[in-house]
């Protein structure tokens, strides 16, 4: 399979090349910054570079001879510009300055194909590039993804953003494929592993994958933990087999035994055939509600007729039991109906629709009353339309309607990949910094992740939902942030600490504080780096704080944190007995902790049997 490279600033650019050359089995990756095109050809042999506008920023044809030069001695890599049509002896000069020629844009597939058959022919069997390394990796993707270099990896992929990857993926899909599936795997791991551990963990879990993997599968990190990929043309029968082998696989390694690998699989709605050129069209769903069958038949008709999908009911009782079980585009509610009218059919109508993902609703009315029209709005309707139905407008206001609704929902969508896309930064760069506090103590490396765990498990216990359980995984991550401000030495020291040393550990909740405060943007950061060393019955410190004016999240974090410091080797100690921890954990329950907290605390022990949670 001969590997082509195309680097060009323009998405589009990269679309059609993508495209056309894929279409020759040939395998693609682009770019569309020059730098990161110049870093990957300082390791990378592809067969040939196509080359756009990408580099023309350091001054036109001399972009040839940078190139080269960026390449390793001796690899002679062909180079064909993409360039516009109408400049003067274009291709003798392209030719002058090392190029392999020039193919015009925009690219015309015959042209394009048959220029870079003409130079893969040219180029001497020794020089093919066989025993390359693949270059569709789950890293590979993922960093493209994240350090936003505009790079496209596998058969071909654009990313012009984080929240539209897997919408290109399922655009090339299915116009190539036309089958997929899905399947979104979650690594399980020991709670005993900190974080770096788990990150570990995960990096080996993606690179055994790659090894599994084909050239047109598409593999992207999905979140903590997990990993999604795409694979085309796979049977539906076959699919149960191929995640059991990918399973398997990853058993047979070090951390195998110690994880358990959950697999969600759905098949991707991908049902067009290569031959088609244009994307199928989506059928608009309007749900009719009205007692007067007249009128259901007179919608029904006008709205059939624009190839839109009707459903017509006849109270708001059938409404109601109807959309517990499926999703229209938008709803025609009529406001006078028997027995329950549409003003109240709409009150309980928002009861059963799910916040996000409420369906738009329009009132229809004979009446021409201002009153019911502001009532209707203030209920949540998106318009109203007079009866009897003039076609043209009611056409119009439903498609204007369902087109604002998914254009709010898209936005949406794009807001909550953006949020937590920048969760998935903040965590990482948490984590980064834990480490290097967790660094300065020779003796508790991983303390941090092992508390900030043991939070979340006691958070999750006590009943709060994933992003309250996170939030205080987080924060405990942070906890010890003020011991950057402690010198080393202290912190270290074999042998019992002097006064005046204790009294610069005990600084550290301070310096924690005002270091976390900074981060407007996460004001509970703080909380337990300053009180996270109060004590429930008020003789802790910075501030002697009691009983629940000790903020919650430093309650939880207490207990955890006393747990990890039981549980790890000391300069002057052994990893104590499960035991006297459980001992420790119980005697101080009322006056060093919170009574709750060390309850759920000593349940995760006696679950324990086998004394896992501890350092290792």
């Amino acid at each position: 399979m001969n590997w082509i490279v195309v680097a060009d600033n323009s998405i589009e650019a990269l679309q059609d090349a993508g495209h056309i050359l894929c279409k020759r089995k040939m395998r693609v990756t682009g770019f569309r910054s020059g730098q990161a095109l110049m870093e990957f050809l300082k390791d990378n042999r592809p067969d040939l570079i196509l080359l756009g506008s990408v580099l023309w920023e350091i001054g036109g044809f001399e972009a040839i001879s940078a190139l080269k030069s960026a390449c390793k001695a001796g690899k002679g890599i062909p180079v064909l510009l993409m360039a516009e049509q109408g400049e003067p002896d274009l291709e003798a000069r392209a030719r002058a300055m090392g190029a392999a020629g020039v193919v015009g844009k925009p690219l015309v597939a015959a042209e394009l194909t048959a220029r870079v058959l003409e130079i893969l022919a040219s180029i001497p069997q020794s020089g093919t590039n066989e025993s390359a390394p693949i270059h569709n990796t789950l890293e590979e993707i993922a960093n493209a993804l994240e350090e936003r270099n505009e790079s496209t990896t596998g058969m071909w992929m654009g990313s012009e953003a984080f929240g539209n990857v897997y919408r290109h993926m399922l655009r090339y899909l299915e116009r190539y494929h036309g089958v997929a599936f899905q399947v979104l795997f979650t690594v399980e791991m020991s709670k005993s592993y900190d974080a770096r551990q788990r990150s570990e963990i995960m990096t080996q879990f993606r690179r055994r994958l790659q090894l599994s993997l084909r050239n047109s599968d598409m593999m992207m990190e999905s979140g903590e933990n997990q990993v999604f990929l795409l694979l085309p043309e796979v049977g539906e029968a076959d699919i149960g087999h191929v995640i059991s082998r990918l399973i398997e696989d990853w058993k047979q390694t070090e951390y195998g035994p110690c994880t358990d690998i959950i697999s969600e699989v759905r098949q991707a709605n991908l049902n067009r055939s290569a031959a088609q050129e244009e994307i199928r069209p989506r059928t608009d769903w309007v749900v009719v509600v009205d007692d007067d069958v007249a009128n259901l038949k007179m919608a029904g008709l006008i709205l059939s007729r624009q190839h839109m999908r009707v459903t017509a009911l006849r109270s708001g009782r059938a409404l109601l039991e109807y959309i517990r079980n499926n999703s229209p585009d938008v709803i025609l509610l009529d406001v006078r109906m028997p027995e329950m009218d549409g003003f109240e059919t709409m009150r309980l109508l928002k009861r059963e629709m799910t916040p996000g993902q409420e369906i738009p609703v329009i009132f229809l009315t004979a009446d021409d009353n201002a009153e019911s029209e502001m009532m209707g709005l203030n209920l949540g309707a998106m318009d109203f339309i007079k009866k009897p139905f003039v076609p043209e407008v009611l056409t119009v206001r439903v498609k204007h309607i369902i087109q604002l609704s998914r254009l709010q929902r898209n936005l949406a969508e794009e807001v909550a990949l953006k949020t937590q896309e920048n969760e998935n930064l903040s965590m990482r760069v948490v984590q980064t910094l834990a480490e290097t506090i967790d660094a300065k103590d020779t003796y508790t490396n991983g303390h941090s992740g092992r508390v900030a765990e043991y939070a979340r498990q006691i958070a999750r216990r006590f009943g709060y939902g994933r992003n309250r359980q996170n939030e205080i995984y987080m924060i405990g991550l942070l906890h010890d942030v003020g011991k950057i401000g402690v010198p080393d030495s202290v912190i270290n020291k074999p042998s019992r600490l002097t006064e005046a040393e204790y009294a610069q550990i005990k600084i550290h909740p301070v310096l924690g504080d005002k270091i976390l405060k900074k981060i407007q943007e996460r004001p509970k950061l703080a909380i337990g780096a300053r009180w996270h060393h109060e004590r429930y019955d008020g003789t802790g410190y910075p501030d002697g704080l009691v009983g629940e004016d000790i903020p919650e999240e430093a309650r939880i974090i207490a207990v955890a944190d006393a747990y990890d410091a039981m549980t790890s080797r000391r300069s002057y100690r052994s990893i104590l007995p499960q035991a006297a921890v459980r001992s420790e954990i119980e005697r101080g329950k009322g006056t060093q902790f919170d009574p709750v907290f060390a309850d759920i605390m000593l349940e995760i022990i006696d679950e324990d049997t086998e004394y896992k949670l501890k350092e290792n």
